[in-house]
């Protein structure tokens, strides 16, 4: 265990690419959410459909952006510097392997002694990143032809054109179902933010501003 009192050095993490789609991506996703929270609140008040509809269309032309601005992050995840790579959220390595299960440790213990110590992804939430990452494609890929379907947005309308009701009817249960997830992850993502910065100390809020984060100086190998 770490010394409390121990000088605490800046380590590069993100790149100025990676934090800018962090929040770009960030805002796209919750004024996503929170246009879908309004038309679920106008409907339960009896808001005609009619009145009701711009909402959902400015919802979709969003949800375009959103796909652009998440294409590039994927693309990012592969040809970003080291820490924003797909690679380094996948627990492939030995070195990894043994951080997610102090991390595993961490969590059963009560959350005393401290969580392994990493400059990019941590373990054990770079797991739910993952499942992240795959909801937001299966949210793309469904609001795409839904938009297409219902509003004759380009690209979607171009797939979308002889979509049955049935067919329909299951994307929409599917975008649905994203958007239960995305409720799970923001509380989860933002009750780990809170605990990392109590617990851990290493300015991980900060590290999505100015790309650095706060280590030990004994950690840190020259």
């Amino acid at each position: 265990m770490n010394n409390r009192n121990e000088e605490m050095v800046l380590v590069s993490s993100w790149d100025w690419q990676t934090r800018a789609l962090h929040w770009v991506n960030a805002l796209l996703v919750i004024t996503l959410v929170l246009l879908i929270v309004g038309l679920d609140g106008m409907a339960s008040l009896g808001v005609e459909k009619a009145v009701r509809r711009p909402v959902k269309e400015l919802h979709a032309y969003i949800g375009h952006i959103f796909i652009v601005t998440l294409a590039l992050r994927i693309i990012w995840g592969f040809v970003g510097n080291r820490y924003a790579r797909f690679s380094d959220m996948i627990p492939f390595t030995r070195e990894k392997f043994m951080a997610l299960g102090q991390d595993i440790k961490w969590v059963f213990s009560g959350f005393r002694g401290e969580s392994a110590r990493v400059a990019g992804h941590d373990p054990l939430a770079s797991l739910l990143y993952l499942a992240l990452f795959i909801v937001l494609i299966s949210q793309a890929i469904t609001g795409l032809l839904l938009s297409g379907a219902e509003f004759k947005m380009f690209p979607g309308v171009l797939l979308s054109g002889g979509l049955e009701k049935e067919a329909a009817e299951a994307l929409e249960e599917v975008h649905e179902f994203g958007l239960f997830f995305l409720y799970f992850y923001m509380a989860a993502h933002i009750s780990g933010l809170v605990l990392h910065e109590v617990k851990q100390r290493t300015g991980l809020f900060s590290s999505m501003i100015h790309g650095k984060k706060y280590f030990p100086k004994s950690d840190v190998r020259e």
